[in-house]
């Protein structure tokens, strides 16, 4: 009778050890199933992003405030140029000087992208005009501008060049050496305030920078 009952016991271990594994690796396996690998797709100018574990694909360019966009490299300054301009846009001082744009940092200052909207009266030096169908735009340090006085009643003196989005399509010969990379659906692209490029060849054969994405 006890070595009835000592089988029986032991068979009760047995079930009970099986039993709990047999759980246990269901667990595991839907806990493998569950893993993201971050991704992004283009999708009619919208980034989609799903994330998947173990990979090392870069994240959706983030969200800013329209008033204060930094750039991804952070350039800091103690003292601003001597001869900037100081602009007053929506409330919020910006500083201007050659192209570039400032905005007060703590006892600082630090490099910005001006929010759109944003006009100045005279492009800067070495700006590249771009043509997009009947459009034009220039281009400068990463600022993309129209000129707000075309078909409208902005007195030629005032301010009329207006920062704007970068039109899809536009081609550069370069961009900003801080522009940084990211690879979609195994495509290498290169991301700079908020904005992706593609490198490839113009009819010409020359290497271009196009614009792929504008949040």
């Amino acid at each position: 009778m006890k070595s009835l009952r000592h089988i029986f016991g032991i068979g009760v271990l047995v079930i009970t050890f099986l039993f709990s594994n047999q759980i246990f690796s269901q667990k595991r396996n839907n806990g493998a199933n569950g893993n993201t690998r971050n991704e992004r797709n283009l999708d009619n100018n919208r980034v989609q992003s799903t994330h998947r574990a173990n990979d090392r694909y870069r994240t959706q360019p983030v969200r800013r405030s329209p008033h204060y966009r930094y750039p991804r490299h952070r350039h800091v300054l103690r003292y601003l140029p001597v001869h900037h301009t100081t602009i007053v846009f929506r409330g919020l001082p910006y500083y201007y000087h050659s192209g570039i744009y400032y905005t007060t940092y703590g006892n600082e200052y630090i490099v910005v992208v001006p929010p759109r909207g944003f006009r100045i009266a005279v492009l800067p030096a070495g700006h590249v005009r771009i043509v997009i169908g009947p459009s034009v735009y220039f281009y400068y340090s990463g600022v993309y501008y129209i000129d707000s006085s075309v078909n409208s009643l902005v007195v030629e003196n005032e301010d009329r060049y207006e920062v704007t989005s970068p039109p899809i399509g536009a081609e550069l010969d370069k961009i900003p050496e801080e522009a940084g990379e990211v690879v979609i659906d195994g495509i290498r692209y290169y991301e700079q305030n908020d904005v992706l490029y593609k490198k490839s060849e113009n009819t010409d054969g020359k290497t271009v920078y196009k614009v792929v994405y504008s949040s």
